[in-house]
């Protein structure tokens, strides 16, 4: 029953963890109020526009899938770099939308990832020393 409720709240947490370690939500611009929130809500519509800007992708993905083994879904990462690389084509239309559409839903297919359900993934936990030598050397955030 547990694991019935814990799979229910998979899309949340997962949600929490885009947008706490990819994202970075942490990394703020600003010490003011006005400052959070601003960074909160940009983050917020970057998620929300990557969501709406893939489906045509994950369509396509979901598709494909009959032919797989595993599900693939859109890798956000890449997702959210070629978002990064066309936003000012976005906004301001500097190419007919469609190709840029077309474009966009190129890179979201270029490297999906797999959805594996039922699997258990053994995690090894680093020493504090080991954490910090990533974080300030090897460690390259999304934004």
């Amino acid at each position: 029953m547990f694991k019935e409720l814990y799979h229910l709240r998979w899309g949340v947490e997962c949600f929490l963890g885009v947008l706490k370690e990819r994202l970075k939500i942490d990394n703020l611009t600003g010490k003011t109020v006005h400052s959070v929130k601003q960074d909160f809500f940009a983050t917020l519509f970057i998620m929300g526009l990557e969501s709406i800007l893939t489906q045509t992708a994950e369509v396509q993905l979901f598709d494909k899938y009959r032919q797989n083994k595993h599900r693939q879904t859109v890798n956000n990462m890449v997702s959210f770099n070629a978002i990064k690389n066309f936003m000012v084509e976005l906004f301001y239309h500097c190419s007919p939308i469609q190709e840029l559409m077309a474009t966009l839903t190129s890179w979201f297919l270029k490297d999906p990832t797999y959805v594996k359900r039922e699997r258990d993934v053994p995690r090894k936990k680093n020493s504090a020393r080991v954490s910090l030598n990533y974080y300030k050397r090897v460690y390259k955030p999304c934004f």
